[in-house]
This record gives structure tokens, C-alpha cells and sequence, in this order.
């Protein structure tokens, strides 16, 4: 029977039931393409391959609009029959009631709550890490929506922007279906599950790129290129390659170019498929891809983003990837499911809390408690300020925590 990595992941989050970061162990990090020695990570600029596209009138941000469930202007490559089907209709209703309720009710409200607190990283753009992301730019943007670039991690397969012109309504339904049932956790709770990502993102109608391809258009972005390719031993080398080679390789990336309506900055959202695992579990980890290791140390300063993480980054076997998030981050915005309390020296980082800490959901059972976290929400209890929208695992209650951590 094959098992997910995802489920692998969730797998270990209950296997490793420690005291998330509360005594912090030493740790340390360790097909055929065509090569485009013009695409290289660690570079002044992020944008350096010089066939991107920069047309907004594309099919691209076309398709993605239609799985977004917005209009189209007149020179939409979108097929009539598509637009005219019965089931789009009820699905661009969906869609604008659940995003106008998103934006009301949480993004707007993120939004303001970062042009305060995230002042000096929103006036400073830099690259955004953000590992265990699955397709979720939705709110990563809201707090970082001028980054140059935004290297998401996550296991859900890579999948592609419907080619409009060649679907018919039976396999447009299933799209859509997929697009919608996806969403609705985001909707209602602010994450992905894992479980229902496994059947509703991860299969031959959907994907990474079509999901955060319509996020981006639903917050106010243009799609303007599209490429896949292949990170090359050296850990710098992006070499693009066909389509329908994806996934067929470890460490396969999509890039997708975009720019903000009304401004003229490109920016690039870049996501691997990868397992953050420092061990093998069904693919390689860290310790055996040296390739996708130098990849994110040759990245530039970052800030690093976590939420609903699983609270991976507490565990030991995750040592990797919280030291190079802790290593590369000039600011860590995150909630208790990212790197562990513990591992934070006071010393290195300037500490700022908001909202409440609540210990972790009955979905891990009981473990990732971490009473230094939830001592220094008492200690500090007169600095530490509401939280004025809902974000993260404690949906029910609304009782979440969010913290920054800034290094000095």
C-alpha cells in the first residue's frame, strides 16, 4: 500500500510527542533538462531568467481568473462554452460569496494588522520562506504582499493550469469540483487538512499551481508566465524542462511570474515538492539532497512565514530545515506550530507575542504543549496584544497566538 508524504508527515507529528522545542538538541545541516545557466538562485536579483513573458493578456492569468470564479475581459482565451456552462455559473457564486466573506471577516484584517506590526518588513521586501505551505499564498501575501520572491515547500503534486482551449465541460466539472472542495477548508478554518488535500489537491484535476494561481488573482495579482524546471546538483542551476516531466525527478520546481495590478514589479512565487524530513521517508530528506540544502542556504536574507505546520519544526527529525529558516530569517512570523519556543535565544532575537497561547488541538493528541511558550505569554502578558482576526488550528475558539521573532 503507498503512503502519501503527506501522511508520512502527520504520521511523525504523532509519533514524536515531545515538548516542542522546550530542550532544543544540537543539530546541523548538511530525466534530461535543458540547462538555463541564466536562472541561478543565490543571485542579485531573483528574477534572472530573461524569457519570462510579461504580457498580463495571457492564458495563464485567464485560466487561472476562471478557476477563481471571476470575470473575463474581451480578450479572454477562455472558450465560450466554458463560460456558458450551467455548473460555472453556481461555481463563480461560490466562489465570490466564500472570498467576499474571507476578505470581510480575515484578510482585510490582516492587512491592516501588518502595516503596523510588520512595518519594517513590509517598507523592506526580501524573499518569503515558507516551508509546509501547501498551496496556501492566500495569506502569506497578506503579510508580505511586495516580496520579490516566495519559496513555498510543501508535498502536494505540482499539477497545471487547465489549456482552455482543449478541455471539455466533463473534465471542467471535475476541475472545478476539485478547486471548490479544496477551498473550503480555507474558507472556514484558514488551512489546508491533510487528509482532504490528499484526494481534492493532489490528483490529475488539480495541483499546486491551479490553487495558488487563483489565489493570487482573488488578491489582486496578474499571472504573467508559467515554467517548470529542475534544480541541477549544484544546488544553483534551474534548468526548465517540459511539462509532462514534473515530478519525475527529486527536486522539481514551478515558477510562477506575477505582478501586482497597478504596479510594474515582477515578482515569482517558486514551489518544490519536497520532503523537509531530515531522514528518508519514502523520498530522500534533507540529509540525502544535498542539491535542495544549498538551494535554500544560497537564498538571500528571508523572512520566514509558518502556520499550521503540524508542528513539524519542533521535532528533532526536522532539525535541518529549522536551522536554515532560523539561519537565513532576518524576521520569523509564525504560530506555535512553527519552529519550537524553546529554540529561540533570547539574545539572538527580539521577541513580540500576540493573541493567546492555547495549548495544541486533540488532532495531535495532546502533544506540542510547550509551557515556556505559555509562561512567556504570562510574563510578558501586559506587551502582548490582541489579535484582532482568527488564523490558525484554534478556529473553533478563535483563541489563536501569533509571534515574530526579529533577530538583533
Amino acid at each position: 500500500m503507498k503512503v502519501s508524504m503527506r501522511f508520512v508527515y502527520v504520521t511523525l507529528s504523532i509519533f514524536f510527542l515531545t515538548s516542542c522545542g522546550n530542550n532544543p538538541a544540537k543539530s546541523s545541516a548538511n530525466g534530461t533538462v535543458k540547462a538555463d545557466s541564466t536562472a541561478v538562485a543565490a543571485s542579485a536579483s531573483v528574477i534572472t531568467d530573461k524569457t519570462v513573458k510579461t504580457d498580463p493578456h495571457n492564458k495563464y492569468n485567464d485560466a487561472a481568473r476562471y478557476l477563481a470564479g471571476m470575470a473575463q475581459d474581451s480578450s479572454t482565451t477562455v472558450p465560450a462554452k466554458l463560460m456558458n456552462m450551467p455548473s460555472y455559473k453556481r461555481f463563480e457564486d461560490t466562489m465570490t460569496a466564500a472570498f467576499t466573506a474571507t476578505e470581510t471577516n480575515r484578510l482585510s484584517k490582516m492587512r491592516e494588522w501588518a502595516k503596523t506590526e510588520l512595518a519594517p518588513e513590509l517598507a523592506a521586501p526580501k524573499t518569503v520562506l515558507y516551508p509546509f505551505s501547501g498551496p496556501d499564498i492566500l495569506h502569506c501575501v497578506q503579510f508580505f504582499p511586495d516580496a520579490d520572491q516566495y519559496v513555498m515547500i510543501a508535498l502536494e503534486r505540482y499539477g497545471s493550469l487547465p489549456v482552455m482551449e482543449k478541455m471539455d465541460s466533463s473534465r471542467m466539472s471535475h476541475t472545478l469540483d476539485f478547486v471548490r472542495e479544496s477551498l473550503e477548508d480555507i474558507f472556514g478554518k484558514s488551512y489546508f487538512i491533510t487528509r482532504k488535500m490528499a484526494v481534492n489537491v493532489s490528483n490529475q484535476y488539480n495541483g499546486f499551481t491551479p490553487i495558488a494561481s487563483a489565489f493570487l488573482v482573488r488578491t489582486g495579482y496578474t499571472i504573467l508566465d508559467i515554467k517548470y524546471k529542475h534544480l541541477l546538483d549544484d544546488g544553483k542551476t534551474l534548468a526548465e524542462q517540459p511539462i509532462d516531466s514534473m515530478g519525475r525527478h527529486l527536486n522539481d520546481c514551478v515558477e510562477i511570474y506575477f505582478r501586482k495590478n497597478g504596479k510594474d514589479k515582477i515578482q515569482k512565487l517558486t514551489y518544490f515538492r519536497a520532503n523537509l524530513c531530515d531522514n528518508q521517508f519514502g523520498t530522500p530528506g534533507l540529509k540525502g539532497n544535498a542539491a535542495f540544502v544549498a538551494y535554500l542556504n544560497n537564498l538571500p536574507e528571508c523572512y520566514t512565514y509558518a502556520k499550521a505546520a503540524s508542528y513539524l519544526m519542533c521535532q528533532q527529525d526536522f532539525s535541518i530545515i529549522r536551522n536554515i529558516c532560523m539561519n537565513k530569517s532576518k524576521t520569523i512570523l509564525q504560530d506555535d506550530t512553527g519552529v519550537g519556543f524553546g529554540f529561540y535565544d533570547k539574545t539572538k532575537w527580539n521577541i513580540k507575542l500576540y493573541g493567546s497561547y492555547e495549548k495544541p488541538i486533540v488532532d495531535f493528541h495532546g502533544g506540542y504543549y510547550q509551557p515556556l511558550l505559555e509562561k512567556a505569554y504570562k510574563a510578558d502578558s501586559a506587551n502582548v496584544k490582541p489579535l484582532p482576526f482568527s488564523l490558525g488550528y484554534h478556529w473553533k475558539d478563535a483563541v489563536q497566538n501569533l509571534m515574530k521573532f526579529e533577530k538583533k
